[in-house]
């Protein structure tokens, strides 16, 4: 029986009541439960999910808090970044290269015109003549002696056979006069005539050898105007200006002018304070059209400063067929050289009206692959050369800069080093 007691208890004298005397806290409950309204719970609904959504938004919050404070304790208290990298990704792949040393030559430069060393002006020897034939052209270059144009020698010829014959009437009447006087002359010994005609046989003859004298100084006149009908080069050089044509009537005015010797200079005005490095005979070379150029070698220096408070400077250029006398070009002195750090124009990031390039520092490896951080340089450039531009202020030597694609990085950047990286991939990594 206690084991039959046992597996079925007897009800308790609380369940045993009928329902309608059930203790009253219960029946409060479920009079309480029976009057809840339904419109609730959609509301408890809604609250239950924005209590969710708001629990994982802090719960984001804390963790890039948590994320900050690493990686604020990852860092150094100077700012430099530790060389725990394990859990940061590269910006870019960079490529770097270090200084160089490069000889440059050391150059002032100076705008300046140039002229000829040396001109002759060839003028023509005869006047009220007309041009007949004109035989060079400007640029020509011509030898001293050389006919450059010829006078028409019509009227010329003519007053040549007008000299001859007043010759030959001279020396006819000379003759006469020396015979009568031969004749004559030897009465006055006898004193068959007086003194004084004998004197007037003598006057007589003397008139006729000057008047045969003169007629062969016109003749000679008009022959040298023959030789001057061919106006001739007094020296050699190159024809720079040409003022004729035919039928031109010649005066006082220059017919040509030659450049002597075909040798021209680069004059260039340089200020006083600048001109303690140029000497004679320090070389120049002067820029032509197309990117040519030519040299030269200073030849004299003025001794007084033009208005312009100005030194003018004369240098002497080779001979070259692309230089014209009147060309306004820029050249440059060649002081010398000197060894210059260089470092390639690709490395260089303009800013702001500055230059930089981009160190890599704190380089560190992992998991086989070279790391470095970014620092911003701020450099001070000089003239380029080629690729390369010179740095006034040096770098250490042992530098190791990014040598393209600089413009996309930043200060404490993580990079990393590898080589032959182009232009093309580094930008394509920064956009992606």
């Amino acid at each position: 029986m206690s084991d039959l007691e046992e597996t079925n208890p007897k009800p308790s004298p609380q369940s045993e009541l009928p329902p309608y005397r059930q203790p009253d806290t219960l029946a409060n409950a479920n009079k309480s439960s029976s009057k809840l309204p339904l419109w609730l719970l959609p509301v408890l609904g809604i609250v239950l999910v924005m209590g969710v959504l708001l629990g994982k938004y802090w719960g984001t919050g804390d963790k890039a808090m948590n994320d900050e404070a690493l990686a604020s304790a990852s860092t150094q208290n100077d700012g430099t970044p530790t060389s725990d990298t394990s859990t940061e990704q590269s910006v870019l792949s960079v490529e770097t290269v270090m200084p160089s040393q490069d000889t440059i030559g050391n150059t002032l430069s100076a705008d300046g015109t140039i002229n000829a060393k040396d001109v002759a002006n060839v003028s023509a020897k005869v006047n009220s003549v007309a041009i007949e034939r004109v035989l060079v052209e400007e640029g020509e270059r011509v030898k001293a002696g050389q006919v450059l144009a010829i006078f028409d020698t019509d009227a010329m010829e003519q007053q040549v056979l007008q000299a001859e014959a007043d010759v030959a009437e001279a020396e006819a009447t000379l003759a006469n006069a020396s015979a009568d006087a031969a004749r004559v002359l030897p009465l006055v010994d006898i004193d068959a005539i007086s003194k004084q005609e004998a004197d007037r046989y003598r006057t007589s003859e003397m008139r006729a050898r000057a008047s045969l004298q003169a007629s062969k100084a016109r003749l000679n006149n008009q022959r040298l105007t023959i030789d001057n009908s061919k106006v001739v080069a007094p020296v050699s050089g190159i024809i720079s200006e040409k003022m004729v044509e035919v039928g031109m009537v010649a005066g006082g005015e220059p017919l040509f002018t030659i450049i002597k010797g075909g040798v021209l200079e680069w004059r260039a005005d340089i200020d006083p304070k600048l001109i303690g490095d140029i000497n004679v005979g320090t070389s120049v070379r002067v820029g032509l059209p197309n990117g040519d150029s030519v040299m030269g070698q200073v030849s004299r220096i003025a001794p007084t400063a033009e208005n312009n408070r100005q030194i003018t400077i004369y240098a002497s250029l080779a001979a070259n067929s692309k230089v014209r006398a009147g060309m306004y070009q820029t050249g440059e002195f060649l002081l010398g050289s000197a060894s210059t750090q260089t470092i390639p124009n690709s490395a260089i990031v303009s800013n702001d009206g500055y230059d930089y390039v981009m160190l890599v520092t704190s380089l560190t490896n992992q998991d086989g692959k070279s790391m470095g951080r970014i620092k911003q340089q701020r450099v001070t450039l000089g003239a380029r050369l080629g690729e390369n531009v010179a740095v006034l202020e040096p770098l250490p030597s042992d530098s190791r800069i990014v040598k393209q694609g600089g413009s996309f990085l930043n200060d404490g950047d993580l990079v990393r080093i590898v080589k032959g990286v182009s232009q093309t991939s580094t930008a394509t990594q920064a956009q992606s």
